[in-house]
């Protein structure tokens, strides 16, 4: 009987691993780099289930992580989404809120300086709804 008892958590804690291995490699599948004059666009779902507190509803893992290669002089992070979008960046020199222009904007962007080193980028949604959304960053050659 024990032995019984012994498969049994074997094969859940096989399953477990397998989930988990899973969901690594998913987190992986959304890493990508970037150089000077290089583009990125990736496409998922916006929002989550954590309140960043100023950015909106976001995702648990970051939606894209970007090591940009080197400093990047033009970077433009942009995200074409319905709702109430919003971008929250986390890199080198810190960590920035990115609302829309407008309060019905479906287009939220940042730009400026970029400097090297590895950024995580988050698309949230203010109403904690979820919806498609395009992901585009870019850094214009110098």
């Amino acid at each position: 009987m024990m032995t019984m008892k012994l498969g049994k958590f074997c094969t859940a804690g096989l399953t477990a691993i397998a989930l988990c291995l899973a969901s690594a490699q998913q987190v992986l599948a959304d890493r990508r780099s970037i150089s000077p004059g290089a583009s990125v666009t990736v496409s998922g779902t916006s929002g989550g289930t954590s309140n960043s507190g100023d950015c909106g509803w976001v995702a648990a893992e970051p939606n894209l992580v970007l090591d940009a290669t080197e400093d990047l002089l033009n970077m433009r992070i942009a995200v074409q989404t319905a709702g109430a979008p919003t971008l929250l960046i986390e890199g080198p020199a810190g960590r920035y809120c990115v609302l829309p222009e407008t309060p019905s904007g479906s287009t939220v962007q940042f730009s400026g300086y970029g400097p090297r080193g590895t950024y995580n980028i988050y698309v949230g949604d203010r109403q904690q709804a979820q919806h498609p959304y395009t992901l585009s960053v870019s850094d214009p050659q110098r």
